[in-house]
């Protein structure tokens, strides 16, 4: 059980997911490289759903399958990822009729971040994007509301990210951290690693709920108010000082005629 949460504010791309896996009546959160996000040539995926399926994204990157190469630039070609990846999973690995849809599908749910894009794909198949943010898994409820309540208060998308799937953790007994947030960056792409699609990833992990602690909230025209009223003190301020500088100059001036005039009296 999983919860994938991707931002986009201030121009910035982030993606993020707890470590909880179940077996059965089981859970860990200790597996080794039990990231559920994914490295690849051109974006970051995460997915939500049988952990197969990442061990069948890991096989296909570490042989360079064509379908690696895809730049996930938009709708279409995040679409022609995902067939290319239904194609081998019915030719090459264990993928079997998955039941009396319309359509057929691969269980499992997925989020695509690129620098500059967000797409979230469905059982299906079905590819949306975002433009602010998403939330894909069993906690993904949880994350929306969250992700709803505080995009537009915080300007930070790191933890915009965090507090979503802080809150997923909270709530959902399928969701717990250790929790991953990785930046989407340009630079961070372009090539395929040896070490496999979970290494050379710069992770942000939190072990623990962090909340808001020192924030409080505040109304905007209460803080341009407040704003103006500082203002006006300081400049009062300013121009009290100065009076009293001013004051006191006048006074060591008169003082320093008095010593002159006391001078001359003396030498005469």
């Amino acid at each position: 059980m999983t919860i994938l949460v991707a931002v986009k504010k201030n121009g910035r791309v982030f993606l993020g997911a707890d470590r909880m896996m179940t077996t059965g009546s089981e859970y860990a959160v200790d597996v080794v490289n039990g990231s559920k996000i994914i490295k690849l040539k051109h974006a970051y995926i995460a997915t939500s759903g049988y952990t197969l399926l990442d061990n069948c994204i890991e096989h296909l990157y570490r042989t360079k399958h064509p379908m690696m190469e895809n730049t996930f630039k938009n709708r279409n070609e995040v679409f022609q990822f995902f067939l290319d990846l239904y194609t081998e999973l019915k030719k090459n690995y264990t993928l079997v009729d998955t039941g009396k849809d319309t359509f057929a599908a691969i269980y499992n749910v997925f989020l695509v971040a690129t620098p500059v894009s967000i797409f979230s794909i469905s059982q299906n198949l079905s590819v949306n994007e975002y433009d602010r943010f998403a939330a894909r898994g069993s906690g993904s409820d949880f994350a929306k509301g969250c992700l709803y309540g505080i995009y537009d208060l915080v300007d930070d998308g790191v933890t915009i990210t965090r507090l979503a799937l802080e809150a997923s953790c909270h709530f959902s007994v399928y969701c717990k951290e250790p929790i991953d947030i990785v930046e989407v960056k340009a630079e961070d792409f372009g090539k395929l690693h040896a070490e496999g699609p979970k290494q050379k990833m710069k992770l942000l992990t939190h072990a623990a709920r962090k909340g808001l602690p020192g924030m409080v909230l505040i109304e905007k025209n209460k803080v341009a108010k407040n704003s103006g009223k500082v203002s006006a003190k300081e400049t009062g301020a300013a121009a009290s000082q100065k009076q009293n500088q001013s004051k006191q100059s006048v006074k060591s001036s008169a003082a320093d005629k008095s010593l002159k005039t006391d001078k001359k009296r003396k030498s005469k």
